[in-house]
């Protein structure tokens, strides 16, 4: 759980910050001070490293800055919350009034992406969005993440399996990728396809009609490789897309297969910068 990560000292509302560098400065100052990391002016770097790559505001009036380097005791989730905006340098966005700011250990790749995926859906959350902004203190912060946010399962059912994802529509792949991250599989490979039914449909003149006329091809679905050490990761993948309103017992969305492999061979682990 996003509570697991945070704490009362690492809720701040309505800081005195009048732009981005300084509400940086004054984070890192924060985490520092509380020992989260070792080397004040190394995790300062990174994190603006990584905002060099692409502005961190990713959903309007939300930011989610965040580094993973040495100098990180362990993973923090520092929440800033401002009424009146933030400057953010990203006009098309405009002001950012939540900022969840994440700080992470080098070779934690997976927790990482866990956390980043749990956080931009919970802020993609209307009513979650709203509440947050009306918060008192930060023990309302607190009640909010555990009212919203769902507790992983403790019970494991280890062993190696491959999960088949298919998804039929493209425009709920984004989610798909997002609720496989946020359910811990990130060793998984997606690739581009199409269902036999939609070739037949839209590809083959005999059966096509005017949409073979009009496109020539089918519309492009994803099939995901995804080995799991926990079988019971792939129910968690599921009711996180349920939780977005995608149902993949519905019919034209998906559907999951599970199948217990015998041997693998290597580390499926990858470990990337984000």
């Amino acid at each position: 759980m996003l509570s697991d990560y945070t704490n009362k000292e690492l809720i701040v509302i309505n800081p005195d910050i009048s732009d981005k560098k300084e509400l940086f400065e004054k984070m890192v100052n924060h985490v520092y001070n509380l020992d989260l990391i070792t080397h004040y002016k190394d995790f300062r770097k990174a994190l603006w490293k990584r905002e060099e790559v692409s502005n961190t505001e990713l959903i309007p009036e939300i930011a989610l800055p965040h580094a993973r380097s040495a100098s990180v005791e362990k993973i923090f989730l520092c929440i800033v919350l401002m009424n009146d905006g933030l400057h953010y340098d990203n006009p098309d966005l405009g002001d950012v009034k939540i900022v969840f700011f994440m700080g992470v250990p080098e070779g934690n790749s997976k927790e990482y992406l866990q956390l980043l995926a749990k956080s931009s859906r919970l802020l993609k959350n209307e009513e979650f969005k709203e509440r947050l902004l009306s918060v008192n203190n930060q023990d309302e912060v607190l009640e909010l993440l555990n009212e919203y946010d769902t507790p992983d399962e403790d019970d494991k059912q280890s062993g190696n399996y491959l999960m088949i994802v298919t998804v039929y529509r493209k425009e709920i792949v984004d989610e798909a990728i997002s609720a496989l991250a946020e359910a811990g599989i990130t060793s998984a490979s997606v690739i581009n396809a199409s269902s036999v039914a939609r070739k037949i449909a839209y590809e083959m003149p005999v059966f096509a009609g005017l949409s073979y006329m009009s496109s020539k091809r089918s519309e492009s679905s994803a099939v995901f490789l995804c080995h799991l050490s926990d079988k019971n990761s792939a129910m968690k993948f599921y009711n996180i897309l349920k939780s977005n309103s995608i149902d993949l017992n519905k019919s034209n969305n998906g559907f999951i297969q599970l199948i217990k492999t015998e041997t693998l061979i290597g580390n499926p682990e990858e470990d990337i910068e984000l």
